[in-house]
């Protein structure tokens, strides 16, 4: 009883001067033996501030939860909009959102807690709902700085980066912020205006740790885009059609301007029951940034095939991208020569490409992509091949996906040149996928099933396919990646003559 009536004194008198001066342990054991729910949630708020002056976070957000839990009508709803941004600094995004919510409930005009519910929204992936919340703000107060900042980063992170620069531009203007001139960096960069990345990083200087961390993850992305880079690797093939294959490629690229530039090495050797051929293939390309929203690229090169004598091809290709409302469009247009089996080396088969696609996001998780291809073939046979997919993510860190991917490819003709070649080809897949990544390695795996139908040479085909992918790699330094990947599976469209099939094969990633 007498240190009940000693608590209730102290808070009477100025507990919080006092509780200041006390230690976490000292004010827990007081919060648990509080008289009331009123001063135990009070209590329970002074840990939680002592425990983030410490930069304890995920302590302090326990503490919080305590507190609210216990009553947090006894807080105003400046503590609860205070207390709901330390959660969600502990990545603690739901019960942030839901006392924001909860004040907003009963004031729908708290400009505090409806400009960081729309940031808790955009770091949970709600980026739509993050601009429609920053929206209601700045309805209200035009030139609010956290609510522009917030619908800048959810419209750079929806990849919709010319609706965010001008934003990210409005707020630089006014104060030179550090977080706009990161998202105006980062944008810069997607678009491919590599120059005017670098010139606004160069200008950051971090004021804290959290600063400092923003900061070297703009240098990494910088450097993870611009700098030059090496790519090696090697895959084995097999096939049920007894085709066997051996692919050595290295290709680099660098930056001149904005200006991307790459040179490619590829070495086949490829072999059957009845021969044993090879192949090489060089190309230089180039791919540049047109304007924010229309970028090109070409590339000219060779091909040599060899079995009994040696020939030599011209290849290329032209292409043209463009920012299409949240995603992008384009086109292409592609001369090579296949060489994924020793018939087709023997045959000499080229192939003219010409190909149009859109890709766009339709909601935060959910996105579709389409591609159509007329191929023309040295050998007089021709096809249309149409694709189709649809995903939805259902987790963003990691990555997890599922999705429909659907097929549509006839040929005019079966040509007996080595390629599979099919009548009303149509094939549909239910996939799904994860993606993880960490300092030191990542993983990618993706599986599927389904139905594929389709006539060739006057013979009807209906399956069961099934198969899917995996690349794990690891980082032991920041400019190095070792990858092992493999693929294999009976979709018939997915290799280039045999109806299961496999592949494996290491890769090495080089920046320097």
């Amino acid at each position: 009883m007498k240190s009940l009536l000693l608590l209730t004194l102290l808070f009477l008198c100025g507990w919080p001067t006092i509780a200041s001066a006390q230690s976490v342990e000292e004010l827990m054991k007081a919060a648990q033996a509080a008289p009331d729910k009123g001063t135990q949630a009070k209590l329970y708020k002074q840990v939680g501030d002592k425990l983030v002056a410490q930069d304890r976070y995920d302590h302090a957000a326990d503490m919080y939860m305590k507190a609210l839990a216990a009553d947090r009508e006894s807080f105003s709803p400046e503590d609860r909009v205070q207390m709901a941004t330390y959660l969600s600094w502990a990545d603690r995004l739901t019960e942030s959102r839901e006392e924001l919510n909860r004040v907003l409930a009963q004031d729908p005009k708290n400009i505090a807690a409806r400009s960081h519910l729309a940031r808790v929204l955009s770091w949970s992936g709600d980026l739509s709902e993050a601009v429609a919340q920053a929206d209601l703000v700045l309805h209200d107060q035009a030139d609010h700085k956290e609510a522009l900042l917030v619908k800048a980063d959810a419209l750079q992170w929806q990849a919709r980066y010319v609706e965010a620069i001008p934003l990210y531009q409005k707020i630089i203007a006014r104060d030179g912020d550090f977080d706009a001139r990161v998202g105006l960096s980062h944008s810069m960069l997607a678009l491919g205006n590599r120059t005017a990345a670098i010139e606004s990083a160069s200008t950051l200087k971090a004021g804290n740790v959290r600063q400092e961390r923003e900061l070297a993850k703009l240098i990494e992305a910088i450097n993870r885009d611009t700098r030059p880079l090496l790519d090696a690797r090697y895959n084995y093939y097999w096939d049920s059609d007894r085709n066997k294959l051996n692919r050595y490629s290295l290709e680099s690229s660098f930056w001149l301007g904005n200006q991307k530039y790459g040179l490619s090495f590829r070495h086949t050797d490829a072999g059957d029951p009845a021969r044993n051929n090879r192949a090489e293939d060089v190309l230089v390309k180039v791919y540049s940034r047109l304007t924010d929203t229309f970028a090109a690229g070409a590339g000219i090169g060779f091909t040599q095939v060899a079995d009994r004598h040696t020939s030599n091809f011209p290849t290329g290709h032209l292409r043209v991208d463009a920012k299409l409302f949240a995603g992008s469009a384009g086109a292409n247009v592609t001369r090579e020569v296949l060489s994924d089996t020793a018939e087709l080396v023997e045959n000499r088969i080229r192939m003219t490409n010409v190909g149009l696609y859109i890709s766009q996001p339709l909601t935060d998780r959910f996105s579709v992509h389409g591609g159509y291809n007329y191929k023309s073939f040295s050998d007089g046979n021709h096809a249309n091949d149409l694709q189709w997919v649809s995903q939805y993510a259902i987790y963003h860190a990691p990555r997890i996906v599922v999705g429909h991917r659907f097929r549509l490819l006839d040929f005019h003709k079966q040509s007996q040149s080595g390629f599979f070649d099919p009548n009303n080809y149509l094939a549909n897949r239910a996939f799904a996928s994860i993606y993880y990544e960490s300092r030191l390695l990542y993983l990618y795996s993706e599986g599927y099933v389904g139905y594929q139908t389709f006539r060739r040479n006057r013979i009807a085909n209906d399956d069961i396919i099934h198969g899917g992918s995996s690349s794990l790699g690891i980082k032991p330094i920041a400019n190095l990646a070792i990858e092992v990947n493999v693929e294999g599976g009976n979709f018939a469209a997915g290799s280039t003559a045999g109806f299961n099939y496999f592949i494996i094969g290491p890769r090495i990633l080089y920046r320097f």
